[in-house]
């Protein structure tokens, strides 16, 4: 994805990035509210009258979990979310071990991943998905982020019938794909998302 079009994301999210620092091997994020009361995150430092720093974090900016860019270990990990990703998971009627194989691949729990086309936090929504479970701002935040997520995950189970396989696609390609190639698109990036989700899925099984 271009510079551009990166800056174009990130306008959409109420972000404003620098093309330099989103070329460098890690971004300083903060978060600003506003005199209005609303909140801004840039990775700019600013020290205007008004503009009060609520809190500050570095961004590890990377493609999805589902490239081979991303932080990616095939054993399974104690994460400090594990409490809060099953209970949302049960929340939705979905089985933990699932979701956290899906975290696990696509952010390697890391709370302020940032991939490339702008997906965001441990479940890398994009900024529309996120928006469509009312999810616009504080997208870092783990259980809101997660909560988006098991959400969307839900819809896409009940849509394919409990596939997961069709239901991880969709996640990882988009739902058109889906439907264009009637079952799993044949991308390299999406087959190798779903053999790393599903075998996770197959380890953390045994454990939660």
């Amino acid at each position: 994805m271009s510079i551009n079009c990166l800056t174009t994301v990130a306008l959409l999210l109420g972000l404003q990035f620098n093309p330099a620092v989103i070329n460098s091997a890690a971004a300083r994020v903060y978060v600003y509210e506003l005199p209005d009361g609303s909140k801004l995150i840039t990775d700019i430092r600013y020290r205007k009258k008004g503009y009060r720093l609520k809190n500050s974090y570095s961004t590890k900016p990377y493609r999805s979990g589902a490239t081979q860019n991303a932080p990616y270990h095939a054993t399974p990990i104690k994460s400090q979310y594990d409490a809060l990703i099953v209970n949302l998971s049960l929340k939705y009627d979905l089985e933990p071990s699932f979701i956290k194989a899906m975290i696990h691949v696509e952010s390697a729990f890391d709370r302020y991943a940032v991939s490339h086309a702008g997906a965001m936090g441990l479940m890398q929504l994009m900024p529309a998905t996120a928006a469509n479970y009312q999810l616009r701002q504080d997208q870092f935040n783990p259980q809101r982020n997660i909560e988006a997520g098991v959400q969307h995950v839900r819809d896409l189970m009940d849509r394919y019938n409990k596939d997961k396989t069709l239901s991880l696609a969709a996640y990882n390609a988009g739902e058109g794909a889906v439907s264009k190639y009637d079952g799993v698109p044949p991308y390299d990036e999406t087959e190798s998302y779903i053999k790393k989700v599903m075998k996770l899925y197959r380890l953390y099984s045994k454990e939660i």
